[in-house]
């Protein structure tokens, strides 16, 4: 379990990857990457399109990078990337960053030195390496949670009344 204040210690690769692909199926639900547009572009990195509606019902994509490197003691690295070059650099990338407000489980940062761009959630890597505060209730648990907790809390800013659209 992630502990308050402490630094994360990344996991071997070969762990990580077995957590990931034990992980993999079972949040896919039984469907196939392809089917749900998601691609593994390395051994421990996804890379997986998520959306935002707005109050006019428009819909404005996004594309998710997770990364397990410290998986599944930790929760995965995730940010948000620029479609065409998988990366985010600040500021030019800033308009594929959504907006996230008026919610405590998470917001978005288009530049928290020293990590840069931070998904600020209790289920994301980057969260406790600024050694965020947080209730213990609140805590990574990877005996309870994989990265599905991951998804879905960023999912749930990606709607209304939440989102607000893209990052100007």
């Amino acid at each position: 379990m992630a502990q308050i204040g402490t630094d994360p210690l990344p996991n071997t690769p070969a762990q990580a990857r077995a957590a990931l692909d034990k992980h993999l199926p079972v949040v896919l639900r039984g469907r196939t990457m392809e089917e749900v547009g998601w691609i593994r572009s390395d051994l421990l990195t996804l890379l997986i399109p998520v959306f935002g509606v707005n109050e006019i019902g428009k819909a404005d994509d996004y594309l998710l990078k997770l990364h397990f490197g410290y998986y599944p003691e930790w929760p995965p690295s995730a940010q948000f990337v620029n479609p065409e070059t998988k990366r985010y650099v600040f500021p030019e990338d800033i308009r594929w960053l959504p907006r996230i407000e008026g919610t405590n489980e998470i917001s978005v940062h288009t530049n928290n030195p020293p990590i840069g761009q931070l998904i600020c959630c209790s289920v994301t890597l980057e969260f406790y390496q600024i050694k965020h505060g947080v209730e213990a209730r609140h805590l990574w648990d990877p005996a309870r949670q994989n990265f599905a907790a991951t998804l879905n809390a960023i999912e749930r800013g990606l709607r209304l009344p939440y989102y607000k659209g893209r990052q100007a």
